[in-house]
């Protein structure tokens, strides 16, 4: 009996194939489309995936650590919310947002009457009409906003792009960004 115990232990390590190679798995990578931002025009594209794929991590990739936002001038003079507002409650809105808006399709920016300028070597301004159309679940913010805003896209001492300074404009009287904005870090 003793002499089986060896040969069926060989036997079951044979079976197993515990020493055959395997394929190797594929490397982690962050969900989403996201590219280096080497240009400003990456940057908005960036920004406009993120919205598109709800992805807060790519969205805040896409932010500088001293974001300036200005609201509208009605947000403004209706929320106290507004002095000081940074990345920090950029990103608070938009992981909100995001949350809300889970489970369901169709978001995105449409960016229209786009103009791009260099403003100097290292900082260019893009200034565009927006549609932006996020489908959440929350019944007292507006899915679709629009308006006019200006980005100051600013390339930082490694090379790479980001959004630094964001004024947002209202249009006819509609619901803005800054308007969700407001809703969803309240």
């Amino acid at each position: 009996m003793m002499a089986r115990a060896p040969l069926l232990a060989l036997m079951l390590l044979a079976g197993c194939s515990l020493f055959t190679t395997r394929e190797p798995e594929p490397p982690a990578t962050e969900s989403g489309t996201f590219a280096q931002p080497d240009a400003p025009e990456q940057v908005i594209d960036n920004i406009r995936n993120a919205i598109a794929e709800l992805n807060t991590l790519n969205y805040r990739r896409s932010l500088s650590e001293d974001l300036v936002f200005r609201p509208t001038a009605t947000a403004e003079a209706r929320d106290a919310i507004w002095t000081g507002w940074g990345r920090a409650e950029e990103e608070q809105y938009f992981n909100t947002l995001v949350a809300a808006a889970a489970g369901s399709e169709g978001h995105g920016l449409v960016l229209n009457d786009q103009s791009l300028t260099v403003v100097d070597v290292a900082r260019f301004q893009l200034d565009a009409t927006y549609v932006l159309n996020v489908n959440h679940r929350r019944p007292d913010a507006s899915t679709m906003v629009q308006g006019r805003l200006i980005w100051q896209i600013i390339q930082r001492a490694d090379g790479l792009w980001e959004l630094a300074e964001w004024t947002d404009q209202e249009l006819a009287g509609s619901a803005t960004w800054s308007d969700l904005k407001a809703e969803f870090v309240k």
